[in-house]
């Protein structure tokens, strides 16, 4: 790795990202941070992330800025000027303070007394560039640029993934993301950082794993963790837990179509099945990764829902799993698909859009048509009537009604309040048949 700087001219690059630097650089905040920076005689740069996507491309929601003394002085300044509130991001070195506004910029004070210093600390050659404003001029001293254009992910040293182990899951999240390819040198570093995994806060790989989770295509960098003895101790599991696996199924299309959030949650699915966790052993293991106790009982819910695919046989089956599905049918019905190949087809059919019911009824209803007494049993009874309506067997609520007293209408003389649903033979007695 070469450590001598390389300054490009914003002029030099390919036309795309030069109109998309331009647009940047119009920005009322940047323009305010230029401005302000002058006023107080500090130098300013755009870095990191936000420069390697602008240099692709990619949407820019927010910039990150390296500026040469006294950050806190910069973002005061530009909360005085109308840019956003100052905000106190991490007091550790580097100091990042956030000015939340329209667009949020993040500032943080150079690293090193040069911006060339401060970009060797840096995880990637890709995240290791510089654009000296207002000129503007782009710092380069690791190819950086020439890496972007190549598509290839390059650690700026094998000693900056070990001060920080994280980068190694950072780096497959890129490999997802930007569809990167690492090259030997970054994986062979990797394996030696990978071990410290496991002394990073767990807050911090749970953030990375979603992101890379949550990408279009997530099968390579899942195997290039796997590659760098990594993806357990990302995971929290016994090593060589995944060793056989293939993740081809993890870039189904059916997954690739998902939105970024159902992506997360069928793959961390996938990753349970894997190790043949039950659904409440998924949520415990997602617990103790520092997913949410939503988070990790959405996965579960819908781990619980697949399972249950490879047991419907009778419509009625079918109309029940529907129901009880909901919101979680498109999900549920993927990882089932995904689970179980012989019954891809016809866990699909299970996602078929359906017409919202029209037909409405209530927990009060039952209680006036029945005249049974308030308690579980009403839920259960208002379950049998949604599917009934699902299924278009109950169309009004006179139907609603009549089904009801039909099947279930000596339920009030029996003074039923607690308890299952009546056996099929008792809902007979009750109907007088």
């Amino acid at each position: 790795m070469t450590s001598s700087p390389k300054k490009t001219p914003a002029s030099s690059l390919p036309a795309r990202a030069r109109v998309a630097l331009r647009k940047v650089l119009r920005r009322p905040e940047l323009r305010a941070a230029v401005r302000e920076a002058s006023r107080l005689g500090r130098s300013v740069w755009i870095v990191g992330g936000a420069l390697r996507d602008l240099l692709l491309d990619r949407p820019v929601t927010e910039l990150d800025l390296a500026v040469s003394s006294d950050p806190q002085g910069l973002a005061l300044a530009l909360t005085s000027a109308g840019m956003g509130t100052a905000v106190l991001l991490s007091e550790e070195t580097p100091r990042v303070i956030r000015v939340a506004g329209t667009r949020d910029l993040d500032i943080a004070e150079i690293v090193g007394g040069s911006i060339e210093a401060d970009l060797a600390r840096r995880d990637f050659t890709i995240n290791a560039i510089a654009c000296a404003l207002p000129e503007p001029n782009l710092i380069d001293p690791f190819g950086g640029i020439a890496d972007l254009a190549r598509g290839r992910l390059r650690a700026v040293s094998e000693r900056n993934l070990q001060d920080d182990p994280l980068r190694v899951l950072r780096a497959a999240r890129l490999i997802a993301t930007h569809r990167l390819v690492p090259d030997a040198a970054l994986t062979t570093a990797s394996r030696l950082a990978a071990g410290g995994l496991s002394d990073v806060a767990g807050e911090r790989i749970r953030t990375e794993l979603v992101k890379l989770l949550g990408a279009k295509t997530a099968a390579p960098a899942l195997q290039w963790l796997r590659s760098a003895r990594a993806l357990e101790t990302a995971l929290g599991r016994d090593p060589g837990t995944f060793d056989r696996t293939s993740f081809s199924r993890f870039d189904d299309p059916l997954v690739v179509r998902s939105s970024s959030s159902a992506r997360v949650r069928i793959r961390l699915g996938l990753l349970a099945s894997v190790d043949h966790l039950s659904p409440s052993e998924a949520a415990a293991w997602l617990g103790s990764r520092r997913f949410s106790r939503t988070e990790a009982g959405d996965v579960a819910e819908i781990s619980k829902l697949a399972m249950r695919v490879r047991r419907l046989r009778t419509p009625r089956d079918r109309w029940e799993w529907i129901h009880d599905a909901a919101e979680r049918r498109s999900e549920a019905a993927i990882l089932a698909a995904l689970l179980f190949p012989s019954r891809r087809r016809f866990a699909l059919l299970l996602a078929r859009p359906l017409p919202a019911p029209r037909l409405r009824v209530g927990g009060r209803d039952v209680l006036a048509w029945l005249g049974v007494a308030p308690g579980p049993l009403v839920g259960r009874l208002l379950r049998e009537v949604e599917i009934e309506i699902l299924r278009g067997a109950i169309r009004t609520r006179r139907d609603a009604r009549r089904w009801l007293l039909g099947r279930f209408g000596g339920l009030r003389n029996e003074g039923a309040n607690v308890g299952n649903l009546p056996s099929k033979a008792k809902r007979q007695r009750a109907a007088g048949r």
